[in-house]
């Protein structure tokens, strides 16, 4: 390249840079705008919110389905041999707790709705109770 190559490339950029910036910040102005601060941590907290709900869920899914699976093994090995050491109480406790964990997600749903009509969500807002006659 020569100098004078060189140098009208230099001014074509340093025109043509401006210029698109220019364009493009007009043209995106609707999804170029800044996030309050609020915003953000709102939909990061949701978001961690989100992710407890679904870590609660495969843990009550997956241990209840365990210790059912448990306690019907035990409850099958104290029917081949009741002296083999599977006392009926910690089987019967097995059935119980697998239960309630399988069930416990249902439950808070069902429990949520109830009291409050909808799902509960986390806004920052507070809210004031208010009670009918």
């Amino acid at each position: 390249m020569t100098q004078t190559s060189r140098t009208h490339l230099k001014r074509s950029l340093l025109v043509a840079a401006p210029a698109l910036s220019a364009l493009s910040s007009l043209a995106l102005t609707s999804a170029a705008h800044a996030q309050a601060i609020d915003d953000i941590t709102r939909d990061a907290t949701q978001k961690g919110m989100n992710a407890f709900g679904m870590a609660l869920n495969a843990f009550c899914f997956i241990g209840g389905g365990l210790l059912l699976a448990m306690a019907i093994f035990g409850w099958w090995q104290h029917q081949r041999n009741p002296n083999a050491g599977s006392k009926p109480g910690m089987i019967i406790a097995g059935f119980i707790c697998g239960g309630v964990l399988l069930a416990f997600p249902f439950l808070a749903k069902t429990a949520s709705f109830t009291m409050f009509g909808t799902a509960p969500s986390v806004t920052g807002e507070q809210q004031q109770m208010k009670f009918d006659k």
